[in-house]
């Protein structure tokens, strides 16, 4: 997919995401979208490549809120949808959602693109077939992210970027659905009787709960505050609207425990990359080099070890009781880059891990303070060796 994101692109991509600048101005973009969601139709949603759970949340939660307005609403995700997460895909099959994957045909041209979750444009999971949509002038494109990291890329219609600071992008949806639900003449007109519909707040749930793991890598006192409005509102409407004895998701505890369910092959992998784990100071690393990279790669499929990946740093941070940090080179196919993931423990509190990203001048990266991801060429770094020994250094001193 290299060389793409300059062309698909419908802004200056020199144009680095940031926060509105004001109040209003988040407002008349709001109201440009819900513009569109009026007057438009034909709507294509995409996301990121290996998609998360806030990820693959926001798209239905948005298709499932344009549906509300009587449209046509199609997903394309490229890659497998995780098992932990057949619930969004059977909301999608409920709710006559097509979800397609690469190399399947669009019935006809998209009038609209919205794309959600996706940091910077070249990271856009797309395809052949949907490519030549990204590239028309006449199709607006609609973005809605959270991220604002220092490699963040605007990939929207300008005007039409709902980008800004949140926990998740599924907690900017649901922003839009509070704005939205005080438009009551609006919903009256499309007949809109229950907006926050069940299977709508699960799926901002699984995204806010997700994005953040249960809200634990929550670090400011603003993002704490908004994660647990948000959640505390849907969570009491999943509640009420549960069906007894059902076996539908009661609560948060219940969508959290599915998120994080390992399958057998995935507890198998979790356990073998654990045997390579060390600790320096306050931080466990597993950290492969290229020959067992393309071991662990060449016996299971790319999204599953992404997957286990994650969950691995997350256990060496609660195991070392600080930082957990993890590398990898991806395979030749997918890319020339080495994979780096650090996150901090949920106990942790006043350590910024993004420091990591400006001391060191990586600027393919970003993140949060509790957790950051950055990518390396190959070329640009063939003895990881002695740059592993430096993050480490310099986690000690945070």
């Amino acid at each position: 997919m290299e060389g793409r994101a300059t062309e698909t692109a419908k802004t200056d991509t020199t144009r680095k995401k940031q926060s509105f600048s004001s109040i209003a101005e988040r407002n008349r973009t709001l109201e440009r979208i819900f513009g569109y969601l009026q007057n438009g139709d034909d709507f294509l949603l995409l996301g990121h490549e290996q998609p998360d759970e806030d990820c693959i949340s926001s798209l239905v939660a948005m298709a499932l809120l344009i549906k509300k307005f009587g449209k046509s609403v199609t997903l394309f995700i490229r890659d497998q949808i995780p098992a932990q997460l057949s619930y969004l895909t059977n909301i999608c099959s409920y709710n006559t959602i097509p979800l397609l994957q690469e190399g399947s045909p669009l019935e006809k041209k998209p009038k609209i693109i919205c794309i959600l979750d996706t940091p910077k444009p070249d990271m856009i999971a797309a395809a052949p077939e949907i490519d030549r949509f990204l590239l028309d002038p006449d199709i607006p494109v609609i973005e809605i992210d959270h991220h604002l990291s220092a490699d963040a890329e605007y990939a929207g219609t300008p005007g039409l970027c709902l980008v800004n600071r949140a926990s998740s992008t599924c907690e900017l949806i649901g922003f839009m659905c509070c704005k939205l639900a005080r438009q009551s003449e609006l919903l009256e007109k499309f007949g809109i009787r229950n907006l926050f519909s069940r299977n709508l707040v699960l799926a901002m749930l699984t995204g806010m709960i997700g994005d953040t793991k249960f809200g634990l890598t929550m670090k400011t006192n603003r993002d704490k505050f908004f994660y647990s409005f948000f959640s505390t509102r849907f969570s009491h409407i999943l509640q009420q609207s549960v069906h007894k004895n059902s076996g539908n998701y009661a609560s948060m505890t219940d969508i959290f425990q599915s998120i994080e369910k390992l399958s057998p092959d995935e507890k198998d992998l979790h356990q073998r990359l654990l045997e390579r784990a060390h600790y320096s100071g306050r931080t466990g690393y597993v950290i492969l080099d290229r020959e067992s990279s393309r071991e662990f790669l060449d016996s299971v499929e790319y999204s599953l070890f992404v997957k286990v990946i994650k969950s691995v740093t997350d256990f060496l941070s609660e195991k070392s009781g600080t930082v957990g940090m993890t590398a990898y080179y991806d395979p030749d196919d997918v890319s020339d880059l080495i994979q780096f993931r650090i996150r901090t423990a949920r106990t942790v509190s006043g350590m910024d891990l993004r420091s990591i990203l400006k001391d060191f001048s990586i600027s393919d990266g970003g993140g949060h303070p509790g957790a950051v991801g950055f990518r390396i060429s190959r070329k640009d770094l063939p003895d990881p060796g002695p740059f592993v020994r430096d993050i480490l250094s310099k986690l000690e001193e945070l």
